[in-house]
């Protein structure tokens, strides 16, 4: 994949990017995911996810691994994104761990369903692999009030 290439600068000395370039490339992997997100495709979406990579959704048990990631999200077929973003608030790192904290907007259409918004407050812990890539360890989202699931959204 394209989108993981351009995450995996270094340091000329070959070691792990410094504080400034290890933010940019977290920006542009939350960016890579956000794109397999929008598609609704789930290899491209599981792929971001690291061995042992959980994905926590309200309301359900936390999903753990690219395997089951990859097996929720096929339970979709026929989903569409109309509009989906994320806003950073802060990218911390800590060496080869960063945590992205930000915000979520999505509008989705599920087949025989009204449309549905989400909002809300997320956070992403993102770990640098041994190669360069950064994949996600653990995503946490957190829908705020105000959230539209299965209502009929006035267009």
């Amino acid at each position: 994949m394209a989108l993981l290439c351009v995450s995996c600068t270094t340091t000329r000395e070959g070691g792990p990017p410094d504080e400034g370039t290890a933010r940019a490339e977290v920006e542009r992997a939350m960016q890579g995911y956000e794109s397999a997100s929008r598609l609704v495709h789930p290899d491209s979406i599981a792929s971001w996810f690291a061995p042992g990579g959980v994905l926590f959704e309200p309301g359900i048990q936390p999903i753990v691994g690219p395997d089951s990631i990859r097996a929720v999200v096929a339970m979709f077929q026929g989903a569409k994104v109309d509009s989906a973003s994320v806003r950073a608030d802060t990218i911390e790192v800590h060496g080869r761990t960063a945590l992205y904290w930000g915000s979520y907007f999505e509008r989705l259409e599920f087949p025989g369903q009204p449309v549905s918004e989400q909002h809300g407050k997320f956070v992403a812990e993102w770990v640098r692999q041994d190669d360069g890539r950064w994949l996600i360890a653990r995503l946490y989202r957190v829908p705020l009030p105000g959230t539209l699931i299965g209502a009929e959204v006035k267009r």
